[in-house]
């Protein structure tokens, strides 16, 4: 995982990828949501995003229950400045399509992390990157 300062951030970044994966996976909405900042967001279409202090909990909570996903990520690029970090990854994501049965779709996300006292966490999470 290459960072432009040369700093090894790798380790929190593969335990907030881990914690993340596990409680988005199990459907938890609490556990997912205390891998983001307190202003945190989540673009959930182009052009839409919801706060973590706003209507994200309810639509997570619904997403969960309805599409059932099954999420996995794996860092590209880390570019670290100070306590920000701009991060792309590559995602696979498994669901429940509407019309039954499931779907895989894969893409790639650009995300904006802040490190603070408990470690990395979401600022921006953009899983349709820059498109």
């Amino acid at each position: 995982m290459p960072t432009v300062n040369g700093t090894d951030h790798r380790k929190g970044f593969e335990e907030l990828k881990r914690k993340y994966t596990a409680a988005f996976n199990s459907g938890d909405v609490d556990a997912t949501l205390s891998h983001y900042t307190d202003e945190g967001l989540t673009v959930v279409e182009r052009g839409v995003a919801l706060g973590k202090s706003g209507d994200l909990r309810e639509a997570l909570g619904e997403y969960f229950r309805t599409a059932e996903p099954h999420v996995e990520f794996a860092y590209r690029h880390t570019y670290i400045a100070g306590d920000v970090a701009l991060v792309v990854t590559e995602w696979t994501l498994e669901e429940n399509a509407p019309e039954g049965g499931r779907t895989s779709t894969t893409g790639q996300a650009t995300d904006v992390l802040v490190h603070g006292a408990d470690g990395w966490r979401f600022a921006i999470d953009n899983r349709f990157g820059s498109t």
